[in-house]
């Protein structure tokens, strides 16, 4: 399609002062999820312009290749003549400008991929990221100036970008248009002030499902937590951007953080705690991820893989303490935060791929594993998440243990900070150092096992230091007959039961059951998804059966031979004859608040209680 050249006449004149670009935003067909952005570029010293877009969002490990989303594009003169575009490369433009002076872009993004990551506009609302949405002109690093015209049905725009006059903002230079999310629509806005640096935490679709006023109160409590741990706030203001449309995840920045909360989680205990990790973990990197970085992690290279070992450390760290600090903040007890802690035990012990990825290739390989997992991933990976949680875990005892609880991972967390937030990031050798000079001792070892390697975390030290222990099985329970266990993964559609996917060492694995393998019979029962657990009973383990799937429309059979299903030995409680040193440790580490539930409450609480809802599960 040809626009028509009248369609160059804005409401709002463009002009481009001493701007490296000038974009204007218009949302006239936000309804069908698509923005127009004409951009005017300074006449350029040479014949052509070249044009460039990032492929990958900083926090996010993987090529998105944002230019796909782009539908139409054309580039006119001064005088409004169409200039002929090449495309070089999937991500790269050269406008043949002929010497006619300034140039104008214009091209039409889709936005309809709701995730943090990305651009997501409808009526009324929405939220566009930089990386995914600003053709920029090669060889200039800003300034940009960006106007938005609003549609009659959004009445604002909250961003982190500098306003210089009525609908109209201005990016210092490509990092800092790329780290402010744009959020449009009519959101709910709570302001409140954390030693005297305002904070805005702005809800966009709450509707009369969320309490925005109560969840500021708890959005603030959390900060001021953050604030007390890292003793200094790194910035001149932050903002809370919170998009509830039902979706999930969130993606940090250095003075705000955008996040996807479903319309639910508010009113639902679990979720909201949930929630409220997400928060910490967003607010958390403002100081640990984006200040505190590797130096691989900036200046950013926008147009392919940045590759760093020290992932690990970046979210497995943020993501130990987001918890922790909701637990010291009150906002969640003992018991509850146990709960967790021994959920991502389980979730790390259960997945065959801690034995084979190290934790720092698992933060090296991110873009081509993390981010593109499969239905072997279990086997073949190691979320650098949760086992990097577990080892920050593991290193504050350590630290606490070899300086006789005069230190913590808490004093090497400020040292870095100190040390290493400047322009220039810290190599990996720096950063373990800083916890080494903490302890007091060589911890190399300790790193080349547990970091670098594969050998099985040790919880022992760390359930000795804070006086828990796993929660041995009841009697009851040893009494129960064992069923048979082949270890099927499996979901159905269509009448069909099909495996999702097989871990290794267990006894489908060793049978050569395949994902994708229908599963038609055992012996001469039929099987499906409602009998599975009915037959397994008469199957104890040490019974050899023959099991009849279909794979790509042939039948196969396959000899499987039970086992017994492992048991969940990972359930974390407080150890019931724990001394009160340990005791008194525990508070320190929790903090009192975190810490106040009764010993014998935590004993008492029913089984099968519900878990924590992680909002931000796989995508923080």
């Amino acid at each position: 399609m040809i626009w028509p050249l009248l369609a160059m006449v804005w409401l709002v004149p463009l002009t481009v002062e001493d701007a490296a670009a000038s974009y204007t935003i218009s949302l006239d067909a936000a309804a069908q999820h698509r923005v127009t952005i004409e951009a005017v570029y300074p006449a350029p010293d040479s014949s052509s312009l070249e044009l460039w877009m990032p492929v990958w969002t900083p926090g996010s490990y993987k090529i998105r290749d944002y230019s796909r989303h782009i539908e139409e594009l054309q580039a006119f003169d001064a005088t409004g003549e169409p200039l002929t575009i090449q495309r070089p490369g999937k991500n790269r433009w050269i406008v043949e400008t002929r010497g006619r002076g300034d140039v104008t872009v214009r091209y039409r993004l889709y936005c309809k991929i709701l995730s943090v990551r990305t651009n997501f506009i409808e009526a009324g609302s929405g939220f566009l990221n930089g990386a995914a949405t600003f053709l920029l002109p090669r060889s200039q690093n800003g300034p940009f100036d960006i106007t938005i015209e609003l549609p009659p049905e959004m009445s604002q725009v909250v961003t982190c970008l500098t306003e210089t006059a009525p609908a109209r903002w201005r990016a210092r230079n490509v990092d800092h248009l790329c780290d402010s999310p744009i959020l449009l629509g009519n959101p709910e806005i709570r302001d409140f002030e954390v030693e005297s640096v305002p904070h805005s935490l702005v809800n966009l679709g709450a509707d009369d499902l969320w309490d925005t006023d109560a969840c500021a109160e708890d959005v603030q409590k959390i900060c001021e937590e953050l604030v007390r741990f890292w003793g200094e706030i790194p910035y001149s203001s932050y903002r809370y951007l919170n998009v509830i449309a039902e979706g999930g995840g969130g993606l940090e920045h250095k003075d705000c953080a955008l996040m996807l909360s479903g319309r639910w989680s508010w009113g639902d205990e679990d979720r909201r705690k949930g929630w409220y990790g997400l928060i910490s973990h967003e607010q958390f990197h403002a100081w640990n991820g984006k200040r505190l970085r590797p130096e691989a992690l900036g200046p950013f290279n926008y147009e392919q893989e940045v590759l760093t070992p020290d992932l690990w450390f970046v979210e497995g760290f943020t993501s130990y303490y987001d918890d922790l600090l909701i637990a010291r903040a009150g906002l969640i007890d003992q018991k509850k935060y146990l709960e967790g802690l021994g959920k991502q035990i389980k979730d790390i012990q259960k997945t065959p791929g801690r034995l084979v990825l190290p934790l720092s290739r698992a933060s090296t390989d991110a873009w081509i594993r993390y981010y593109q997992r499969d239905e072997n991933s279990v086997n073949s990976q190691i979320s650098y998440y949760t086992k990097g949680a577990m080892v920050a875990w593991l290193l504050d005892a350590r630290i606490r243990t070899a300086t006789d609880h005069q230190r913590t991972l808490d004093d090497g967390m400020r040292l870095a900070f100190q040390r290493y937030s400047g322009e220039k990031g810290y190599t990996h050798d720096q950063l373990r150092g800083v916890f080494e000079e903490v302890a007091g001792a060589d911890l190399s070892d300790w790193f080349l096992r547990f970091i670098d390697g594969t050998d099985e975390l040790e919880y022992e030290e760390a359930l000795k230091t804070f006086g828990l222990r796993f929660e041995p099985e009841k009697e009851e329970e040893q009494k129960k007959p064992a069923k048979g266990w082949l270890g099927i993964e499996a979901g159905g559609s269509g009448g069909r039961w099909s495996v999702t996917r097989v871990r290794s060492g267990t006894p489908a694995y060793l049978a050569g059951l395949n994902p994708g393998d229908e599963l038609i019979g055992l012996d001469q029962f039929r099987l499906n998804a409602s009998t599975w657990e009915q037959i397994r009973r008469q199957y104890p383990p040490t019974s050899e059966a023959t099991l009849l799937v279909s794979r790509r429309g042939a039948l196969v059979s396959l000899k499987v031979l039970f086992g017994e299903e492992p048991r969940n030995r990972w359930k974390l409680q407080t150890h019931p004859e724990a001394t009160e040193e340990q005791v008194e440790r525990r508070v320190q580490w929790l903090g009192k608040a975190g810490a106040q539930a009764q010993e014998a409450q935590a004993e008492k609480s029913p089984e099968g209680a519900p878990e924590a809802t992680d909002e931000a599960s796989g995508q923080r």
